[in-house]
């Protein structure tokens, strides 16, 4: 390294990109600087959202967003499940600002299985409108992507 400076670098975060602090380092050999966030991370808040029902398997992320309904209530996503369970199920908690959702598996089984992956979409009623609150995967911690389906074959 042959020098640093104060600098400022943009960062993903889950209400989209943010522009924060950097240190700039100049490294020989290098076109570009090598940028690391220059703030101490603050502890984080109390997770809003409760521990996952007994019934179900351990937290898993959602695949996408499917539909919105015309009343904003109805909310269709796709989650992920195994071959041998009895598919996918996904709690709400609602806030001012956002919507968790939190996707885990029902009814699996500790016998032999296949290692097969399926997707099932899930429809969940919030008691209030979508309106312009963030929709969130309890999972990764950042806003429900919308489903793309899965490129097909080339011609």
């Amino acid at each position: 390294m042959t020098a640093a400076r104060l600098g400022e670098m943009t960062v993903p975060t889950s209400r989209g990109t943010a522009t924060v602090p950097a240190w700039l380092f100049t490294v020989k050999g290098y076109d570009t600087p090598l940028k690391r966030v220059a703030v101490t991370p603050s502890e984080l808040p109390r997770s809003p959202i409760g521990p996952v029902p007994k019934q179900t398997d351990e937290l898993g992320p959602l695949v996408g967003l499917d539909t919105i309904a015309r009343d904003g209530r109805t909310i269709t996503l796709r989650a992920e499940h195994g071959a041998c369970d009895d598919g996918p199920a996904v709690e709400v908690l609602e806030a001012e600002g956002g919507v968790v959702f939190s996707a885990s598996v029902r009814g699996t089984s500790d016998g032999p299985c296949t290692s097969e992956l399926r997707v099932k979409k899930v429809t969940v009623k919030l008691r209030h409108p979508v309106g312009d609150r963030i929709l969130l995967d309890a999972f990764t911690g950042r806003p429900v992507p919308p489903h793309q389906e899965p490129a097909g074959p080339t011609q």
